[in-house]
């Protein structure tokens, strides 16, 4: 839906065989009359109208952010401002004592650092704010800036860091204010391991099962997981010990359960394969061999096409991407090409020629589920992605 209004590369072979592939190819209040009597009357002492700041200002997200970068243990609350200093984090303790009916947490993906973390949340809130979906929003912020092997380790670790922020929130909510919650999750990329886990744990924990407690809905957005992890049978799974089949916790704690996945992501089509010799749930949706015994019931389960979502653009994020230069099959160099996301180049010497080599076509753009900002003010979106999907679905 469009609208108007310093990463480091490994030199594993097999990512440089699978990127080498990719060389060839968004009025004023009006007093009324009876008020104007009123205040001619003297009944009302005084009366503040909103101002079209005001107004715009209503339709704004309150966000906070969670961290366990550094590994910690239990999530930290981050202080000080968002993305581009535009806004102050709110404080978790308040948003406990006000326990709102319902919040959502949003998890980024792969490689990010602590700057490309904020940046990630921010565009999701950008995107919630275009669509008129106006509830808090946590960014959950782990190290998953390391080479890909570590980073999915990390990863799972985070389980029991997220489900037990979840578990502490949700149940002092209920019996301490006697509120009842709902929690969104959303992911992007390897934020989906993370996820998946924290239901893992969930389905496990005696606080949360004896109160009955359930997660309201789950997003994944071009998630790097096997696709036959959302299987109930382990004997569905192949390729580590990182894996495993969370159909059953899919199954009994979430209420709905979104893969939104996308065959023209070049993450995903290229590069995910040469790592997993596997196919990533986020290309083509649940693996169809699966039995029907061991699938998850539609609900909870849904897989959502949304190539159409992420539009032919070049660069999300607004920020300078490192690629890798290729010299034959060889990674030789990087280079920092603007305006392109990583996944969209595979820079190669020509002799003493350096060919950016950067092509982009519909749903190619791995970076761009969460929107895509305004090349003219990056503080502004050209487009929301999927979020537009997250919304439909939070509002059915």
């Amino acid at each position: 839906m469009i609208y108007k209004n310093n990463t480091s590369f490994s030199s594993d072979r097999t990512l440089v065989r699978i990127i080498t592939i990719l060389k060839h190819h968004k009025a004023l209040p009006v007093v009324t009359s009876g008020l104007l009597v009123l205040l001619l009357l003297g009944v009302i002492q005084s009366t503040t109208l909103a101002t079209p700041s005001d107004v715009e200002g209503m339709n704004k997200i309150p966000t906070y952010m969670l961290t366990t970068r550094g590994n910690l243990d239990y999530p930290q609350e981050v202080h000080g401002s968002g993305y581009n200093n535009n806004y102050k984090f709110g404080s978790i303790g308040e948003l406990k004592n006000e326990c709102p009916n319902e919040i959502a947490i949003f998890v980024h993906g792969w490689h990010n650092d602590e700057l490309k973390a904020k940046e990630r949340l921010d565009r999701v809130k950008l995107s919630l704010e275009h669509d008129n979906y106006v509830i808090p929003l946590i960014g959950f912020i782990w190290d998953s800036d390391k080479d890909w092997y570590p980073a999915k380790i990390i990863a799972k670790e985070n389980r029991p860091k997220l489900a037990k922020f979840i578990i502490n929130y949700v149940d002092t909510c209920k019996h301490q204010h006697n509120k009842d919650v709902n929690i969104r999750l959303i992911s992007h990329s390897l934020g989906a391991r993370v996820l998946l886990s924290t239901l893992d744990y969930l389905d496990t924990n005696m606080t949360w099962n004896n109160n009955g407690f359930k997660i309201a809905s789950v997003h994944l957005m071009g998630a790097p997981v096997d696709d036959e992890e959302v299987s109930k049978n382990p004997l569905d799974i192949d390729g580590g010990s990182l894996k495993q089949a969370y159909g059953k916790a899919i199954q009994l704690e979430a209420v709905s359960f979104y893969n939104l996945f996308n065959g023209e992501d070049n993450i995903l089509q290229f590069v995910y394969p040469g790592y997993e010799n596997d196919t990533a749930l986020g290309k083509d949706g649940r693996q169809q061999d699966i039995q029907e015994k061991d699938k998850v019931l539609t609900p909870p389960y849904f897989d959502i096409d949304v190539k159409n979502e992420l539009e032919p653009l070049p660069d999300a994020d607004g920020l300078s991407e490192v690629h890798p230069i290729f010299c034959g099959s060889e990674i030789c160099g990087e280079v920092i090409i603007k305006d392109w996301d990583l996944g969209l180049c595979a820079p190669y010497y020509f002799g003493a020629i350096l060919v950016e080599n950067c092509n982009i076509s519909r749903g190619d753009n791995h970076a761009g589920y969460m929107g895509f900002r305004d090349p003219n003010n990056t503080n502004q979106l050209e487009d929301d992605g999927a979020i537009n999907v997250v919304v439909e679905n939070w509002k059915n």
